[in-house]
């Protein structure tokens, strides 16, 4: 049981109600609805609606009066994955992260500001490497296969200007979805960007994110297996954590890997809305929200009143 019981669940309104039965500690306000309306979705990216970083909460009449009540950078980040081959060698991969980590493509992304923020490490504590600049030329010719959010396009577009200027062509490949599945085909893909979320068990997202994730099924079978494997069998969670860390410290220094930005949660609320706070995954904490009571309220009625 949770403090919260969905009610009503379509595409356009879902509703939370104040889960009477829960024993624990309870939120101050009884109903939450969450409205999507037909202006935020994406035009020419499919039916996804953008990426929700930037949340304002209230009537659209109250947009003017709306102040900041929580901000943070999430764990999750968007990452650049090149697929060494004979079509993209490992010195090549290498050039290609280098290309984008010293060009400073991200820091130039047409985005709304505040929006994004380049990727400094994978988890913290764990610092992206910075790749040497190499004298390996590009190919003449790479396909990007990406999906959504929408910022990825944004990079996409910004990378295509970004290696033709250094003489290679990038082609393309969007595809509708919002993670990697089985049924995708990337076997034409020499490079891959995706979205990986990162909730309260970063260490097991992340190794799970390389035994099952499509994305990592080339380099599964030849490299990961053995690694994963060792990991999975150390019964010390420290050393299971140097491990995790070791391995993708090396899945970046060879070219595999690059963490690209994180994405910068931002709410809004009206004057008197108190204690909305964002987990890890991004999605709203109620449980210690609060609403002061109606303004005709008796004077006798406590402060925090829950609000029906």
């Amino acid at each position: 049981m949770r403090p919260w019981k969905l009610t009503h669940f379509t595409p356009e309104w879902v509703r939370l109600e104040s889960h009477a039965r829960w024993h624990l500690q309870r939120p101050l306000i009884q109903v939450v609805e969450y409205w999507i309306t037909p202006q935020l979705f994406a035009h020419g990216l499919g039916t996804s609606c953008r990426h929700p970083v930037q949340i304002a909460i209230g009537d659209p009449d109250e947009l003017d009066a709306l102040r900041p009540v929580d901000h943070s950078i999430s764990l999750g980040f968007c990452y650049l994955a090149p697929r060494i081959s004979h079509r993209l060698s490992a010195a090549q991969a290498k050039a290609l992260i280098a290309l984008i980590q010293h060009s400073g493509v991200i820091q130039q992304l047409p985005l709304d500001e505040g929006l994004i923020t380049p990727s400094q490490e994978l988890l913290p504590g764990w610092p992206v490497p910075p790749m040497k600049m190499t004298r390996a030329t590009l190919p003449e010719k790479l396909t990007l296969h990406y999906h959504l959010p929408i910022e990825l396009h944004v990079m996409a577009q910004a990378l295509v200007s970004l290696l033709a200027q250094h003489g290679c062509e990038l082609t393309c490949v969007f595809h509708d979805v919002k993670s990697w599945r089985d049924d995708t085909d990337l076997s034409e893909a020499d490079v891959v960007m995706g979205d990986r979320l990162i909730g309260d068990a970063p260490l097991f997202t992340l190794v799970n994110w390389l035994e099952n994730d499509p994305l990592w099924n080339p380099l599964r079978a030849s490299v990961l297996q053995a690694l994963l494997s060792t990991i999975a069998q150390q019964q010390s969670p420290e050393r299971r954590t140097a491990l995790t860390h070791q391995l993708f410290q090396q899945l970046m220094y060879e070219g595999h890997l690059l963490p690209l930005f994180n994405y910068r949660y931002q709410v809004f609320a009206p004057p008197g809305v108190e204690g909305i706070q964002l987990n890890t995954l991004g999605w709203f904490d109620f449980t210690r929200a609060w609403i002061p009571p109606p303004a005709k309220a008796s004077t006798v009625q406590p402060a925090h009143e829950p609000v029906p």
